[in-house]
């Protein structure tokens, strides 16, 4: 699980900068054993794991998600899912939160359209957040994987790195989703390097 250092509205999110070391020694402070670190070439991040976790209270719990800070951490047991759900649940309520303050520094958060998933047209509410997102944003959700997914060429129009204008579309189409309970998927490609 990856996170960035930085919010939707350009505030640092509330994770302490640290050392894999230093979240590691934290950590071992929960009284839950050692940790070792590792590095995970497809993450590109460090990773640690915590294998005595397996009789953790959840204080334990809690105390290792808050001392891990932004490091991912696993765990060879059985609480790993229960884990992953605690820091899911803080993490959401954070960047839902930051979603929010950035959608009211612009006016807009009065302004989100309703969406109930089941009930609600889902072309008319991607048109919806379309129009208040501005005219950047327009076709943004018109693509050939549906209404829940950002169009590829839409996003390829933006450039890399797109530009304050096209960055603020994508932050806002976002944002607006996120408030909403809407749903949103990317299609990406990853190049990989030839073996040798």
């Amino acid at each position: 699980m990856a996170l960035f250092s930085t919010s939707a509205s350009g505030q640092s999110l509330p994770f302490e900068r640290l050392t894999p070391e230093e979240a590691a020694k934290r950590i071992e402070g929960c009284g839950v054993g050692p940790v070792t670190i590792r590095f995970d070439d497809l993450l590109q991040s460090h990773v640690l794991t915590v294998a005595g976790a397996d009789a953790a209270s959840d204080e334990q719990l809690k105390c290792i998600e808050q001392a891990a800070s932004y490091h991912d951490v696993e765990s060879p047991s059985a609480i790993q899912p229960k884990f992953n759900a605690m820091r899911a649940e803080r993490w959401s309520a954070l960047a839902l939160a930051d979603a929010k303050e950035w959608l009211r520094k612009r006016g807009l958060l009065e302004r989100v359209p309703t969406y109930t998933p089941g009930e609600t047209n889902d072309v008319v509410f991607a048109r919806e957040v379309e129009t208040l997102c501005g005219p950047i944003a327009r076709g943004a959700f018109e693509s050939e994987y549906g209404p829940h997914v950002l169009d590829p060429d839409w996003i390829k129009g933006l450039g890399l790195p797109p530009k304050r204008e096209g960055a603020e579309a994508l932050s806002c189409l976002l944002t607006v989703t996120q408030v909403a309970g809407y749903e949103v998927g990317f299609i990406g490609n990853e190049a990989y390097t030839e073996d040798k």
